[in-house]
């Protein structure tokens, strides 16, 4: 998979990260491909932006231990159904809750998270796995939690997460990737490597994480699942190929398409519209 020249993604390298790879890649292939897989594990934190410190307040908070992990725990509203809000790369739990008020409103508990190196939880690396496991994790401690709601990444690890055997009633997804390896290319694009250091990176991966990045692609993986899904991505999203919502939907045998405008990869977890098909789509 590769992106058009059209689209660049709203994150870029600073110039200064491309030389160096440059040059660290004429001295050594393999130290710059192990230099770049730390760096692709590691996400940029960003601060909590003022339109989400009311979210943060009012939230019930709390922590769990996850490996060496403080996670923050956030929970919002007291009904009997739950649904489980999981963010993006380098997003945060407040990022996501921009439905929460919505979802409130329509009886439902709003559970999320900050995953390892995110938002307020402790830690400098993390990685899907580590998002798939959390989410198992949170939805064994909570019962109450009938529904998934993932964006970007976060919808990538609630795929994996029900592959894996995890019991939900609906799942939505927003501004999804189709494909893992896509991920890493584009990586290794914004950062000036060659193809030969993408491969290096992606057999130590592999390695790493005991999985083939074939066998975590989402146009795979929604094929071995029974939970009603609910594919939503915006035609602008310069972070995520709106195609690659279409190719989920074909392999998703139960799962149902909305394609949007002017909505970008972000500013679509604010929009009311959008919120509102979720409701519909839960309470259909």
């Amino acid at each position: 998979m590769t992106r058009s020249k059209k689209q660049k993604p709203t994150l870029t390298a600073p110039s200064w990260l491309k030389m160096s790879f440059r040059i660290l890649e004429f001295i050594s292939p393999f130290l710059a491909s192990r230099l770049a897989t730390y760096l692709f594990f590691t996400p940029i934190r960003f601060k909590t932006p003022v339109s989400e410190i009311e979210l943060y307040q009012s939230a019930k908070k709390s922590f769990l231990t996850y490996k060496k992990s403080k996670v923050q725990i956030y929970e919002w509203g007291d009904a009997p159904q739950a649904v489980l809000l999981v963010h993006g790369w380098a997003g945060r739990a407040t990022q996501v809750a921009h439905l929460a008020k919505a979802l409130i409103n329509s009886g439902y508990k709003i559970i999320a998270f900050d995953a390892p190196a995110h938002g307020r939880s402790s830690g400098k690396q993390t990685s899907l796995i580590a998002f798939t496991e959390l989410i198992q994790k949170i939805s064994a401690l909570h019962a109450e939690i009938s529904v998934i709601i993932g964006h970007s990444m976060g919808g990538t690890a609630s795929i994996h997460a029900l592959q894996q055997g995890l019991k939900a009633d609906k799942c939505v997804i927003i501004g999804t990737p189709a494909y893992t390896d896509w991920i890493l290319t584009t990586f290794c694009e914004q950062i000036h490597v060659s193809t030969q250091v993408e491969r290096l990176m992606k057999a130590y991966i592999e390695r790493k994480l005991d999985r083939k990045f074939k066998d975590l692609n989402n146009s795979s993986m929604v094929k071995n699942i029974n939970t009603e899904g609910l594919i939503i991505h915006c035609e602008d999203d310069i972070d995520t190929p709106v195609d690659d919502a279409t190719i989920i939907h074909k392999n998703w045998k139960n799962s149902t398409l909305v394609r949007t405008k002017g909505l970008g990869h972000r500013r679509i977890l604010k929009n009311k519209g959008i919120a509102q098909s979720i409701i519909d789509f839960l309470k259909n």
